[in-house]
């Protein structure tokens, strides 16, 4: 019988048996005791002699086997393992956690964006297109948000009651963005529901949108500003 070479691709060294890549591309079953007595115990990556059989359970089968040649073995320094321990698996990392370990790319998007609507609010205030009022709201609103991001939190972890999302919706729309972009950030909380996600970055564009333009001189706050202007600049 003609016999055939191929490479032990998987080996389960304690239940004695594997498969063998023929050349072609098929796997073959092979079994310890096809392999008898040797020197030492067959590994993945060892290049195999063998005739095809019948097995025990009636399927084709690698018989009569040897092992005619080893892998080559790894660069001096690369690793110091025996053979039974390199034919493991290499150990996987587990998955790290979405909400531990945002992506660089949300963290900057969020801080950037905080610190956008710091400098436009602070250009405005310079510019005397708001008064100092303004960026105390702002202030306030932020410490607001973050303290109702800090318990929704603390209740998810807890599995206690939650208010409604559109609370800290509302409370970034209420000049609470800041706080609510670096609550999100530093708390790592509310970064990848897609819909809470979207109607932040909705209430971040508006507040950066209303604040550029005013700064630009292209949009006047009309009622609010001078509301703010003639009870709080006694303008």
């Amino acid at each position: 019988m003609a016999r055939e070479k191929g490479i032990l691709e998987d080996w389960h060294d304690a239940r004695g048996f594997g498969f063998i890549r023929r050349p072609g591309g098929a796997k073959l079953y092979v079994h310890m005791k096809s392999i008898g007595k040797s020197t030492e115990r067959p590994k993945p990556g060892d290049t195999l002699s063998y005739e095809i059989g019948e097995g025990a359970n009636g399927r084709a089968a690698a018989l009569n086997v040897k092992i005619v040649g080893s892998p080559a073995p790894a660069p001096q320094g690369a690793s110091s393992q025996s053979g039974a321990s390199a034919s493991a698996p290499a150990p996987v990392a587990p998955p790290k956690s979405r909400e531990q370990t945002p992506g660089l790319r949300q963290i900057s998007v969020r801080t950037a964006a905080a610190a956008t609507i710091i400098v436009l609010l602070g250009n405005n205030i310079m510019l005397g297109r708001f008064p100092i009022w303004v960026g105390l709201l702002y202030v306030i609103g932020g410490i607001a948000s973050w303290l109702f991001y800090q318990a929704d939190k603390r209740a998810a972890e807890k599995r206690q009651w939650r208010a409604p999302e559109r609370r800290l919706h509302l409370a970034d729309l209420a000049f609470g963005i800041v706080g609510g972009l670096l609550a999100q950030h530093v708390l790592r909380h509310k970064t990848y529901k897609p819909g809470f996600v979207m109607i932040t970055a909705l209430i971040t564009a508006l507040h950066v949108l209303t604040l550029g333009l005013v700064m630009l001189g292209v949009y006047a706050p009309g009622g609010v500003g001078g509301f703010f202007r003639h009870y709080f600049s006694g303008a």
